[in-house]
């Protein structure tokens, strides 16, 4: 059995000189990689942004985190019940989940990652496991 969980969370909010911000979801939140989602839903089409799950508020950059507390079934709950409910009534929920695994996945906890034309892409790197 596995000891880990990673998943993607919104990063805490950071306002540049123009007066962008990089995230309108929560801190901390679970957020989900909508990968090429094709519903319709205006939030999934951007291929810029990851969804926040209770939220269903964008972020364009994700940090990785190991929630060891949260398992597959709980993680796939959310989905179904949180801001995609359109998504997993059409059958997607168990792709946003395998998306949002497989981004996660990709890199160590702690790196910040951002969503480029529908791909996740390294932003900075992180140092756990």
């Amino acid at each position: 059995m596995e000891d880990i969980m990673k998943v993607l969370v919104a990063p805490p909010v950071v306002e540049n000189a123009d007066g962008s911000i990089n995230s309108l979801a929560v801190e901390g939140e679970l957020v989900l990689d909508p990968g090429p989602c094709s519903c319709e839903v205006p939030d999934c089409v951007g291929g810029f942004s990851f969804i926040g799950a209770a939220s269903g508020r964008l972020t364009c950059q994700a940090v990785v985190a190991d929630l060891p507390y949260l398992d597959i079934r709980e993680f796939r709950e959310i989905v179904v019940s949180g801001c995609c409910r359109e998504c997993a009534r059409d059958g997607y929920a168990d792709q946003l989940v395998r998306d949002s695994r497989f981004t996660a996945n990709r890199w160590p906890v702690g790196s910040v990652v951002g969503r480029c034309d529908g791909y996740a892409v390294l932003l900075e790197l992180g140092t756990g496991y």
